[in-house]
């Protein structure tokens, strides 16, 4: 049989336990928040990756062009010197 301090002893380990049980709730409630918060940064960052790599295209179309301005240019150039010089 169980004595009353048996019964006291298991009724503290209870109440022990469901207070362990309510700080890990905070802490879980905690890990999902930041969970949540790193997938919306996630979602942004790859929003974020995507106008980047659209702004580094337009960014190599327009140095190719001119480039290719500044070839035809020389090329103009050098025409026009060649030209004056014979």
């Amino acid at each position: 049989m169980f004595t009353v301090e048996d019964i006291q002893g298991i009724n503290e380990i209870f109440k022990d336990l469901g207070m362990m049980v309510h700080e890990q709730g905070e802490m879980i409630d905690s890990i999902e928040a930041n969970v949540e918060n790193a997938e919306v940064h996630v979602q942004q960052a790859n929003q974020q990756l995507a106008t980047a790599a659209e702004y580094q295209r337009k960014s190599r179309r327009k140095i190719c062009i001119i480039i290719a301005v500044l070839v035809v240019a020389a090329t103009v150039i050098g025409l026009i010197i060649w030209g004056t010089v014979k």
